[in-house]
């Protein structure tokens, strides 16, 4: 069980494997948008735009220069702001009573803002080397 759990943790610090599943899940769900199988929403263009340009600089060689760290923190956090809008518009929607609790499922945009905040977040860490000792001690 320690291994499988050793397996995991090490293949989520991996910024190549975390970077090219995250730009495959991206280049689908584009493929999905300009098809027109889904309602076109700029809140999901957003996200998916700055997860596809972070996990691209995740596969870069040069992904902790500072120029890589200078775009992925401004499309980052611009990525993040407009999910946490996302879903804090549906909350208000919560607290209005609008809310249709029977249509929350994995295709739901409130939880699927939710996956790309949490994904956002993720991939800025791995680009900042969380996993890292720092080298200032």
């Amino acid at each position: 069980m320690k291994q499988a759990l050793d397996l995991i943790g090490s293949s989520l610090l991996n910024r190549r494997l975390v970077g090219g599943a995250v730009l495959a899940i991206v280049l689908f769900t584009l493929a999905v948008d300009v098809a027109g199988l889904v309602h076109p929403c700029p809140y999901c263009r957003v996200q998916r735009f700055a997860l596809g340009v972070t996990s691209i600089i995740l596969l870069l060689k040069c992904y902790n220069a500072l120029l890589c760290r200078y775009i992925t923190t401004v499309v980052g956090l611009f990525g993040v702001v407009v999910g946490v809008s996302q879903n804090f518009n549906h909350i208000k929607k919560i607290n209005s009573g609008k809310f249709d609790w029977s249509a929350v499922w994995i295709g739901h945009p409130w939880v699927l803002s939710g996956l790309a905040v949490l994904a956002l977040c993720w991939l800025i860490l791995l680009v900042f080397d969380a996993e890292k000792a720092s080298p200032r001690g």
